[in-house]
């Protein structure tokens, strides 16, 4: 086999494993794309550094009951309490793995991390210095999106 040939062979390899990563990355990034989930809040719970466990501490602000998961524009958009209808949580990351889907993305320095199983299931943490605040609830499809 000449140089030429062995060069000509190697970019043709690393082509294709250009072209089959880029496919792979596609339909990843892709995976929860279309979807939409309407979740309800069954219960909320904080643990600070100390030990300390309650409810989160919201101020004067009620606690979300509903919100709505948009895959395509990454973001959660809260239904209920009126008095919180329209906020908006913007995430980072968009993916699935193992039938879950995962979102990710920090607000006001914080971390945000939301997991939806395909068995209808929803957990959200919410992490900043010394508190963690665990949300579990249930999520169903919008409009028959799986």
């Amino acid at each position: 086999m000449t140089m030429q040939s062995m060069t000509v062979m190697a970019v043709n390899v690393a082509l294709s494993l250009a072209v089959t990563s880029a496919t792979f990355l596609v339909a990843c990034g892709s995976a929860v794309a279309g979807e939409t989930w309407l979740c309800s809040v069954a219960s909320a719970v904080a643990v600070d550094e100390d030990g300390t466990v309650g409810p989160p501490e919201l101020g004067d602000r009620e606690r979300p009951t509903f919100f709505r998961v948009d895959a395509a524009k990454r973001e959660l958009t809260l239904l209920a309490p009126d008095s919180r209808r329209g906020e908006v949580t913007k995430f980072d990351t968009a993916t699935s793995a193992d039938g879950q889907h995962i979102f990710s993305g920090v607000e006001n320095g914080r971390g945000v991390n939301l997991l939806i199983t395909p068995q209808g299931r929803m957990t959200l943490s919410i992490t900043s210095d010394g508190v963690v605040w665990s949300v579990f609830g249930h999520v169903l499809p919008e409009n028959g999106s799986k």
